[in-house]
């Protein structure tokens, strides 16, 4: 694999972020960076916000699941990926990155939920918050029946004739 740096991409007032590869001509001591290809999306770093909720992939795939970590402190959701030296193609290299997501307005920080694909895709989601409607809702409370309750119900009148 090559090393895959992230450059901004699009259009002023829109950052977004796009996976570059970075090419090395031989002989010229220049690196150039290139766009990387994406496939099917799934290098998408940019959350999608929806009918469903709040969702984004990552391409962690240099990591294992035990090298992952996701927490939400406050309303921010903060991944981390870090492993110790090991060899790869082209030496040794230890990788670190944390990356962090603000989730929108009203969403819930504790339905936030976290898989990763066998393919090492991380998917992070937050279902969407409840509509005003259904913030409030109507619940009929059940009435059990219990024996006596022992309490003595007597008229204001008749409770004063009998302290009398």
């Amino acid at each position: 694999h090559r090393p895959r740096l992230m450059m901004p991409h699009g259009s002023i007032g829109r950052r977004r972020f796009l996976p570059y590869e970075r090419n090395h001509y031989h002989g010229h001591g220049q690196h150039q960076l290139v766009p990387r290809r994406q496939s099917g999306g799934q290098n998408s770093l940019l959350p999608a916000v929806g009918k469903d909720g709040f969702q984004v992939c990552m391409d962690v795939s240099q990591f294992k699941p035990n090298e992952l970590t996701v927490k939400v402190v406050d309303k921010t959701v903060v991944v981390e990926g870090k492993h110790e030296e090991r060899e790869d193609g082209h030496g040794l290299i230890q990788r670190h990155f944390v990356r962090k997501y603000t989730l929108p307005k009203d969403f819930d920080p504790n339905e936030v939920v976290s898989t990763v694909s066998s393919d090492g895709v991380l998917t992070l989601k937050a279902p969407p918050p409840p509509s005003k409607e259904q913030a409030k809702p109507e619940r009929i409370v059940q009435i059990q029946q219990t024996g006596p309750a022992h309490l003595s119900v007597k008229a204001p009148e008749a409770a004063a004739a009998a302290d009398g």
